[in-house]
């Protein structure tokens, strides 16, 4: 039950594998590309977190006093216990710490061009706002604005409550793993009842692919029920685990959305990329420009006959 209760923040930890599935619409050969990137930070995640937790391990002293750490953070305390120095010790702090900001930003690039594409697809309140791409960076930037704002309202969450912030990292795990488990389903439920026994692709797993789905669809769903699980006994109001609360919450006023304004609005998933209002734009842009040359020129072709014709009743 300790372990199960533990896998949380490794959990969370192995989120995002998916971040290059979200910026396809900007990358050059997108169905090779981004599965090759997906696998490739799944082996780069595992030999570098593998190499990084057999370190710590073999550093970590009295695990009492690493917990009761006066630093609050035990590996801040593994850190100062292995090198013995302030400094060092800051120094090795400060690197996760760049570590962490360079993973928020590119989380919140992969978060804002979800934003987008949901806007895009009208499923959002002011999905017309948030749509928008700015036509000199090629970015949506009041999609960027919004995920930033939401991500820092959640990460203030800390300073009040850690129970409410660990909460927060569990909805968000459960949600990523929920994403990832609910097209895995679609894939064995098509393959199993010979609706779609063969997607084809430029990138397959061949053979082993259903296997490899049906696996982690298995580790997903188990992975799922223990972010409701509590990780304090005994359990009361200041140490609940409120995942499934607010899970419930967020899919109540998902359910509300719908009713309301999604089934009205919403388009679902459309053909193109997101530079597509960019390249409409500038298009438009171009043929007013082709419009506006063709027009002088003509008017400069009258002008040259104009003046032909007076040279001529001259002579």
């Amino acid at each position: 039950m300790a372990t199960m209760v533990g896998l949380l923040q490794s959990f969370f930890g192995m989120c995002c594998y998916d971040a290059p599935a979200h910026m396809t619409e900007e990358m050059k050969n997108a169905s090779k590309e981004a599965p090759r990137a997906i696998v490739m930070s799944v082996w780069l995640g595992a030999i570098s977190g593998f190499v990084f937790l057999v370190s710590v391990f073999y550093c970590i002293g009295d695990i009492q006093t690493t917990v009761m750490s006066p630093t609050g953070v035990p590996l801040i305390q593994i850190f100062y216990d292995s090198t013995g120095s302030v400094r060092g010790t800051c120094a090795m702090a400060s690197m996760l710490t760049v570590i962490n900001v360079l993973a928020s930003n590119a989380l919140t690039a992969e978060g804002s061009r979800s934003l987008f594409a949901f806007a895009r697809d009208h499923g959002l309140p002011l999905s017309k706002v948030f749509a928008k791409v700015d036509p000199k960076s090629r970015v949506p930037v009041y999609s960027i604005l919004l995920c930033l704002v939401v991500q820092m309202a959640l990460q203030s969450i800390y300073f009040g409550s850690y129970t409410g912030f660990a909460t927060v990292i569990a909805i968000a795990t459960q949600g990523f793993y929920v994403s990832y488990a609910i097209p895995l389903f679609a894939r064995l439920l098509a393959r199993f009842t010979a609706h779609a026994r063969v997607l084809p692709g430029p990138y397959s797993l061949g053979k082993w692919g259903i296997w490899i789905n049906l696996i982690g669809f298995i580790f997903l769903a188990f992975s799922t029920v223990t972010f409701n699980l509590p990780s304090i006994a005994p359990v009361d109001k200041n140490n609940m685990n409120y995942t499934s609360a607010a899970v419930g919450i967020i899919g109540l006023v998902s359910l509300l959305t719908w009713i309301f304004d999604g089934r009205k609005n919403f388009t679902g998933p459309q053909n193109g990329i997101m530079m597509n209002a960019i390249e409409v734009e500038h298009r438009g842009h171009a043929a007013d420009v082709a419009v506006r040359e063709k027009s002088d020129s003509e008017s400069g072709s009258d002008n040259v006959i104009k003046d032909r014709t007076e040279a001529l009743a001259l002579r």
